[in-house]
């Protein structure tokens, strides 16, 4: 059901679409499947860390380009919230967890996350970390559950 509602509020309510149902339980493209294995692998970096996340951490040491995407992405959620309730346009939220799940994975291609130096290793569990509860945000406005592994 979580893949349905995702795909069909991924569409502008003005425009046409044809419903694919292969489509819309991929776990690649744009699809609620997608993002919900983005949070589970979230959860699984942070659970393989053994480690709390220390919000503590030096945010100078978050410069790699793909990280500074990625933070780029975070700070969008309040302008697409804005958004939404300003101009009833629901669908911006699929767009938006799509993109941003794109650049975790870009970023998580680019940089290590765990065995990387101590404090840098600790910057990036929080920085995923907040994209972690952003989709849980984003999730959550949707009516549609995270799934902790899949």
């Amino acid at each position: 059901m979580a893949a349905l509602t995702f795909y069909i509020l991924k569409f502008n309510p003005k425009s046409d679409f044809v419903f694919n149902p292969k489509e819309s339980i991929s776990f690649e493209g744009e699809t609620g499947p997608y993002i919900q294995y983005c949070y589970a692998r979230i959860e699984s970096i942070i659970t393989k860390s053994k480690k709390l996340i220390d919000l503590e951490v030096n945010w100078d040491l978050i410069n790699h380009e793909k990280e500074l995407t990625l933070v780029k992405q975070l700070n969008y959620l309040p302008e697409i919230l804005n958004s939404v309730k300003k101009n009833y346009t629901i669908h911006q939220i699929p767009q938006y967890l799509l993109t941003l799940c794109q650049a975790f994975n870009s970023f998580y291609s680019s940089c290590q996350v765990l065995s990387s130096e101590d404090e840098l290793e600790k910057a990036r569990l929080l920085l995923i970390k907040c994209v972690q509860i952003v989709i849980s945000i984003g999730l959550d406005i949707l009516g549609i559950d995270v799934l902790e592994q899949m």
